[in-house]
Order: structure tokens, then sequence, then C-alpha cells
């Protein structure tokens, strides 16, 4: 299993993405092992802002989306606030952004690795979790 946060999943599908090909090759192989993939349902609106404001692609965000909800390749866990809470003393022990907490404590709580292509998740949730890039 691995937890994918969403700027994994924003290289998935845009293409223009530097990460797009290794991104890729990750999902492929993690599909082809069977392995299952989680992300917090908060994905959603980080894809939706990233593709909207940071592509200047609102029909693509949407689309992206829309994706998302649909698929049943990647789990959407619920943010309940008992997660929260985890998430909250993550962003404050360690200094991780909020919503990048919340992918660090679901991947504590399944003791699983968070797939990540953020440079602070990398460096900073190292000492919590398994951390990899795509």
């Amino acid at each position: 299993m691995a937890v994918i946060d969403a700027s994994v999943y924003i290289s998935l599908v845009n293409a223009h993405e530097m990460a797009h090909a290794s991104s890729w090759t990750w999902f492929v192989d993690t599909q082809t092992s069977d392995e299952r993939i989680v992300a917090p349902v908060i994905m959603l609106a980080e894809v939706a802002s990233a593709l909207s404001r940071g592509v200047g692609d609102p029909e693509l965000a949407n689309k992206a989306v829309q994706q998302l909800r649909e698929s049943s390749l990647i789990e959407l866990v619920p943010v309940t606030r008992n997660l929260a809470e985890f998430a909250a003393t993550i962003a404050a022990e360690h200094r991780i952004r909020g919503c990048d907490a919340v992918y660090v404590a679901v991947a504590a709580q399944l003791d699983d690795v968070l797939v990540t292509l953020d440079r602070q998740q990398l460096k900073r949730a190292a000492s919590i979790i398994r951390v990899r890039k795509p």
C-alpha cells in the first residue's frame, strides 16, 4: 500500500509536469503489483486548486477531480477529527504545512509509505514515516 500526495497525482494528469514520466512509471508499477493506493479526501481540493490556479485550466481541474472521485484505483479516506488532531500535532512538531501534515498522518496511521514530490514532506516527514519520490 502507498499514500499518494497531491503533487504526484497532479504530475500524473499534467503531462507538462517535470515528474510526469516518473509518476506514471510508479503508478503503473503499483497497479501491476495490485498495491493499494490511498489519499486523504482533501486531495480533491488540492488537485482542483493546483490545476486551476497553477496551470490556469479550470476544465482540466474539474476533469481531474471527477476522475479521482470515480477512480477505483485510489481510495480516498475521510479526515476524521482524530486524524485532523494527529495531523495538527505533526504540523506543529515537524513544521509541516497543514494539508501536507494530513498526508503524513494518513501514512503514519496506516504504517505506510508516503509517495510525494514535495521537498518539504520528503525532508521533514522522514523522521516520522517512510517517504519517497515516485
